[in-house]
């Protein structure tokens, strides 16, 4: 009799115990088990007999549609590349590589590797982001998002003038 087999026969002897007594409560007090745990393996019994008492085999650890490493590795990469580029562009420009992903999964990539926002992957010190490409727009680059990022107003906002933002009616002051 292998290990599996004795763990089976142990809990059919709490059924037993539990037919026994005439009391569920009872059985699983003596055996110091769990009522939950109790109906569970009955439910098993029922279904697939003594088999369905043995251990079950792990779950695994890997889902079968993980995303492949190399595909993980490449997010960050073009992400330092263009840090203001988000999790929309991205896999467009990774389907232009041959690279299937969808945005949710980008973003999840980037989350991990604590560059989940633009601000996040502006942070990223620049001996990790290599030079982005010639001919971007100005607006792609890192110092020019920066600075459009911190830029200061050059003008003050009109005041408001009505609740709704228009400038028809003004209002009074609060007291």
């Amino acid at each position: 009799m292998d290990a599996k087999e004795k763990v089976a026969r142990q809990r059919l002897s709490l059924l037993e115990l539990a037919e026994g007594l005439n009391n569920v409560s009872e059985a699983c007090r003596q055996r110091r088990m769990d009522r939950g745990q109790f109906y569970e393996y009955k439910r098993r019994f029922q279904t697939r007999g003594l088999e369905g008492l043995k251990d079950r085999p792990p779950v695994h650890k890997t889902h079968p549609m993980t995303t492949p490493p190399e595909v993980v590795d490449k997010v960050p990469a073009l992400s330092l590349e263009h840090p203001g580029w988000g999790c929309t562009l991205l896999p467009d420009m990774l389907k232009l590589q041959g690279v299937s992903i969808s945005s949710p999964t980008v973003q999840n990539i980037l989350i991990k590797h604590g560059m989940g926002s633009k601000f996040d992957r502006l942070a990223v010190p620049a001996k990790r982001r290599r030079p982005a490409s010639v001919g971007l727009a100005a607006k792609d680059q890192p110092h020019a998002i920066a600075s459009w990022l911190f830029r200061r107003p050059t003008s003050t906002p009109a005041p408001r003038t009505a609740r709704c933002g228009c400038r028809r009616a003004p209002l009074r002051p609060r007291q």
